[in-house]
């Protein structure tokens, strides 16, 4: 089974004022380009690296493929 990270940098728009109240922040799918992958041995290790990527304001995501296990 395959374990990796796709990870992509969230753009952040939006026009704050201190006054004002924040706008919230609109999803808009990244395109296929600018998603970075990694691939890891664990499902810890892959955790461990999407948790940094999301302090470093990443979006991160944990995939797997539907390997099977003996």
């Amino acid at each position: 089974m395959n374990i990796w990270v796709e990870y992509f940098k969230v753009p952040d728009n939006r026009k704050n004022n201190h006054a004002q109240m924040r706008e919230n922040l609109k999803w808009d799918p990244p395109e296929p380009e600018h998603i970075m992958k990694r691939f890891c041995q664990s499902r810890e290790d892959a955790t461990t690296f999407a948790n940094a990527m999301l302090q470093k304001g990443y979006y991160a995501t944990i995939k797997t493929d539907g390997g099977w296990r003996i």
